[in-house]
């Protein structure tokens, strides 16, 4: 009874007492189950983002926008690295991370001040990090398999890579062996088969991180994520791709827009000029704009899966 009196209170009483939990989004009541609704979800993101933006901008958004930069300038500094290139990013998704979960700190609870988002934010950071090491370590895990049959195929994967992204077709097909096109097929299945289970394993632990933050959970948030998000795979699938089509959309219009008005005042360089320095700042601010977005909407969603759960 204690057990199943902690899973039904509310979210923000894991917090402190007395908190103050934001409004909800209405639930759509189906035949026997409790649903979120999507629509209702983003009314509270915009809500929230109205009211809390000073906040949100005075905590998390520089955070947000220097790492995403940071990133831009790796990538262009680090072309002909590529192994230091992913390393650098994969370390700078950290304070992303922490940034994140300040914003949702901020979207849980109306009564927390910008200083508590950023200490509740720090005290979840280990528990965090080890559930963003869990999906790392998955990820790689999952790619084994491909690796194993690249090998076997005998292709010379370092002499593909050599030649870079835009090798002539003849030149790579020369490369591969002709009993390696069994092997090459099955690992594109292979791939297709592990991109449509991580797909829908990620929608289902959406909200590990918001979980983990208010929850006090670490590796149990990604069975209490997966319990939450039943019955919503499709309409988060949904949400996901309208995201990442504005997001694509957004970033390359203002890369493209700021740095072309750049380059006409400052001249082009193949190099590291002003114009890409301006078209990365651009690029990470619209990015910024976006990942406060969707910390934001996973928060709200959280409180909704709370309320669809007591519900039933």
């Amino acid at each position: 009874m204690g057990r199943e009196m902690r899973r039904r209170a509310p979210a923000c009483k894991q917090w402190r007492v007395g908190a103050r939990c934001a409004n909800p989004a209405p639930i759509q009541k189906g035949v026997g189950v409790a649903r979120v609704s999507i629509s209702a979800v983003w009314d509270r993101t915009t809500e929230f983002l109205g009211e809390r933006s000073g906040a949100v901008l005075a905590i998390a958004g520089p955070a947000i926008a220097g790492c995403l930069f940071a990133q831009q300038l790796t990538q262009k500094l680090l072309e002909e690295q590529p192994v230091a290139n992913s390393v650098v990013s994969i370390l700078l998704q950290l304070p992303l991370l922490w940034a994140q979960l300040q914003v949702m700190a901020l979207a849980i609870d109306p009564s927390v001040t910008p200083a508590e988002a950023v200490q509740r934010a720090s005290n979840r950071m280990p528990a965090t990090l080890l559930l963003w090491l869990v999906l790392l370590a998955v990820v790689a895990a999952a790619m084994i398999p491909a690796g194993v049959l690249l090998a076997a195929s005998g292709v010379p994967i370092e002499r593909v890579a050599a030649l870079g992204p835009n090798a002539d077709p003849q030149a790579v097909a020369a490369l591969i062996p002709q009993g390696a096109v069994p092997f090459l097929l099955a690992t594109l299945f292979y791939l297709g088969v592990v991109a449509i289970a991580l797909l829908v394993l990620f929608l289902r632990w959406t909200l590990i991180y918001v979980v983990g933050l208010v929850e006090a959970l670490a590796l149990p948030a990604l069975r209490r994520s997966w319990r939450l998000t039943r019955r919503m795979t499709l309409p988060l699938l949904g949400v996901s791709l309208l995201y990442g089509l504005v997001t694509l959309v957004a970033t390359l219009a203002a890369q493209t827009v700021v740095g072309a008005v750049l380059a006409l005042i400052f001249g082009r360089s193949d190099g590291f000029g002003i114009a890409a320095i301006g078209a990365a700042l651009a690029t990470a601010c619209v990015a910024a704009a976006m990942t406060v977005i969707a910390a934001s909407f996973i928060a709200k969603f959280y409180l909704a899966a709370r309320r669809a759960e007591d519900l039933g």
